[in-house]
C-alpha cells in the first residue's frame, strides 16, 4: 500500500478484550493500543453500522455485552469494560500497515477493522477498510469463543519483534513480504471455505517443498511436509499443537490426511469428515492447523531464512 499523507488517526482492533498489566502499550514509534475515547467510540459506532455484517452492525452485541451470547436476557458491561481499543497514531498509516502484517504472523492476531486517518475530533477525516475482510473477519464470531483476547506484555513483546524483524528482513533472499500479503489476501474469503484451506496449503508449500522428481517415490509432497515441519517443530518458540486430533495420533498420520483433504479441494472433490477425513474432526480444526503453522514457519523464515531455502531444496 502506498504511503498516504495524512495528519494520523486511529485504527480500530475488533478483538481486544481487555490490555492486562498497563492501559496502554506502544506497538512502534508513535502507535499506541489503548482503549478508545468517547469520540473515536462515536465514529466506530458509525462505521460498524455501515460496514459490518449482521447481526454485528448492531454493535451493542459484541463489543457491549457479556459474552457467550447465548440465550437469556443479554448483559451490558459498564463502559469502562466495553470493548472498544484502537491503535492511535501520527504520521502516515505506512507503519500501521507493516504493523497489519506482523499482527498477520503473530501467535495472538489483532484483528483491524478499519482506519479513521486525519481524525481530530469533528475536523474531516477519511476511513479507510477492506469490506470483503472486515465482513468474513466477524461473520463466524458468535461461533467462535477465542475470537476475544487478553493482551498482555509478552503478547506486544512478540508483536514487537516480529515487526522489526519484518522491517530488517532481506526480500531478496525470501520474498516473506509477499506472503505476508498472501495471508491477509485469505482472510476476504469466508472461514467455512474450503478455497481458504487451500490458499493455506499452497503458501505452506510454497515455503518448504520442491516439486517432487517423478521417478522418486520418496520425494512426493507429501513425504517432504510430513519430514521437513517435524524438523522444523523441534525449532518453533510455539511447536505446533496437534492436541484437537488426540493424543495417541501420529503427526504423519494428521499430515497425511491434511493432503488427502487438499487435494480433495484442489481436485474438485467434496470433503467428508465422517470417513477418510475423519481424525481432522472438520474443516473448522484442520484451517486452524494449516493457519497456526503457515504463521509458525513464516516466523522461522524471518528468523533463519537460509535454513527455509536450503530445506525447501533438501
Amino acid at each position: 500500500m502506498r504511503k498516504r499523507a495524512v495528519l494520523g488517526g486511529f485504527a480500530f482492533v475488533m478483538n481486544v478484550s481487555r490490555l492486562v498489566g498497563s492501559e496502554t502499550y506502544t506497538l512502534a514509534p508513535n502507535h499506541q493500543l489503548r482503549r478508545a475515547r468517547p469520540s473515536e467510540i462515536a465514529f466506530i459506532k458509525e462505521n460498524i453500522r455501515k460496514h459490518a455484517p449482521p447481526p454485528h452492525n448492531d454493535f451493542q452485541g459484541l463489543w457491549e455485552q457479556r459474552l457467550p451470547l447465548q440465550g437469556g436476557q443479554p448483559e451490558l458491561l459498564p463502559v469502562t469494560e466495553q470493548r472498544y481499543f484502537v491503535i492511535a497514531f501520527t504520521g502516515t498509516n505506512q507503519t500501521l500497515v507493516d504493523l497489519e502484517h506482523a499482527f498477520d504472523l503473530s501467535p495472538l492476531e489483532l484483528e483491524v477493522g478499519f482506519t479513521a486517518v486525519g481524525f481530530a475530533g469533528k475536523r474531516n477525516h477519511g476511513v479507510i477498510l477492506f469490506p470483503g475482510r472486515l465482513f468474513h473477519t466477524l461473520e463466524n464470531v458468535l461461533f467462535d469463543n477465542s475470537f476475544f483476547v487478553d493482551v498482555t506484555a509478552a503478547d506486544i513483546k512478540e508483536i514487537r519483534t516480529i515487526y522489526a524483524q519484518l522491517q530488517r528482513h532481506d526480500q531478496s533472499l525470501l520474498n516473506v513480504e509477499r506472503l505476508t500479503l498472501q495471508l491477509g489476501e485469505l482472510k476476504t474469503l469466508p472461514r467455512h471455505s474450503p478455497l481458504r484451506f487451500l490458499g493455506y496449503f499452497a503458501i505452506l508449500e510454497s515455503l518448504i517443498t520442491h516439486n517432487p522428481q517423478p521417478a522418486d517415490p520418496y520425494d512426493s509432497i507429501t513425504r517432504q511436509v510430513k519430514k521437513k515441519l517435524a524438523l522444523l517443530n523441534s525449532r518453533f518458540v510455539h511447536p505446533i499443537d496437534y492436541a484437537p486430533f488426540g493424543k495417541t495420533t501420529a503427526m504423519d498420520k494428521i499430515w497425511a490426511t491434511m493432503y488427502d483433504y487438499r487435494s480433495c479441494v484442489a481436485h474438485g472433490g467434496v470433503p467428508d469428515f465422517t470417513k477418510s477425513l475423519k481424525i481432522l474432526g472438520n474443516h473448522g480444526a484442520a484451517l486452524a492447523l494449516i493457519t497456526g503453522t503457515v504463521k509458525a514457519v513464516m516466523r522461522r523464515a524471518l528468523t533463519e531464512p537460509k535454513l527455509l531455502l536450503d530445506l525447501r531444496e533438501c
